[in-house]
């Protein structure tokens, strides 16, 4: 059976124009045997080679030499072929389905920036928008021309000022205290009071010595803005009596309401008492004005 087989198949190989190769034959393997090989009685495998045909003509003969060569060959176990003979190698099966798709690689790095496109063309008109919040004032403008006059008015009623004078012809020897108070009411918080003193005064019978007269407002000077108040110095001699008339005033501002203005004689700052006199043969007055504000 196995002569037959590996006939057929040196046949098929003779046709087909292909080389007969060395094929191994498939055994039940025993432990230490040797699978898939011949084994030569005389262990001369190799003599007297077969050389496969030139033409068909020499088919027969080839045949033959095959024939007897196969005789010298015997199996190690049995002279019965125990397995089939392995064929010449298939022709390539069909190719196989295509894999699936690998994973997505990772992003690579941005390339540069293209080259500025055309300028497209310009869009419809859009809607009116809201209307925005004022913005700051502007700049002053330039005076503008002079308007016509208009039409005189009636006849108007003279402001009336707020002022009183306090007034006195006595005379007085006083040298510290207050020699005369006006009362006065002020109407209006904003505005400020005027205050003025006209009269005789004098500093006399001492050498290097002062005086100082001052008004008050319900018994304290005035600090808005400043006080009120005039000083007289004299140098010498001592029997020297010089009586003139002098002027103190100022402005002040005080709260709204009932005011005492007061007129005083006191010592100069750094100096000791002296003999001071107001009046003699002549009339001394305070006068108090309400006035407006001063400007800015």
């Amino acid at each position: 059976m196995h002569c037959r087989l590996l006939a057929v198949t040196l046949l098929a190989s003779l046709v087909l124009g292909q080389e007969i190769p060395n094929v191994p034959v498939e055994t039940n393997q025993r432990p230490g045997e040797v699978v898939g090989q011949w084994e030569s009685t005389n262990n001369n495998v190799g003599a007297d080679p077969v050389g496969p045909p030139q033409k068909t003509d020499d088919l027969p003969e080839y045949l033959r030499k095959l024939a007897r060569q196969l005789k010298k060959y015997q199996r190690i176990e049995n002279t019965e072929v125990g397995g089939l003979l392995m064929g010449w190698p298939g022709l390539n099966g069909q190719p196989g389905a295509p894999g699936r798709n690998g994973l997505n690689g990772v992003d690579g790095a941005q390339g540069p920036s293209g080259p500025a496109g055309e300028t497209g063309v310009m869009g419809p008109v859009g809607a009116p928008g809201v209307e925005g919040i004022s913005g700051p004032a502007g700049p002053r403008g330039p005076a503008g021309a002079v308007g016509v006059p208009g039409p005189v008015g009636r006849d108007g009623r003279a402001a009336q000022a707020k002022w009183k004078q306090c007034a006195w012809s006595e005379e007085s020897d006083l040298d510290n205290g207050v020699i005369k108070a006006c009362n006065f009411t002020k109407s209006e918080e904003s505005t400020h009071l005027h205050v003025r003193y006209s009269g005789n005064l004098r500093v006399g019978g001492c050498s290097n010595c002062c005086k100082r007269w001052f008004f008050t407002f319900n018994n304290r000077e005035c600090t808005s803005p400043m006080g009120i108040d005039a000083a007289i110095y004299l140098v010498g001699p001592s029997n020297e009596n010089l009586l003139r008339p002098r002027t103190v005033e100022g402005y002040c501002h005080v709260p709204a309401g009932a005011t005492k203005v007061g007129f005083h004689v006191g010592n100069c700052e750094g100096f000791g008492n002296a003999d001071a006199y107001e009046g003699w043969h002549s009339v001394s007055r305070i006068i108090v004005e309400e006035v407006a504000p001063p400007q800015e």
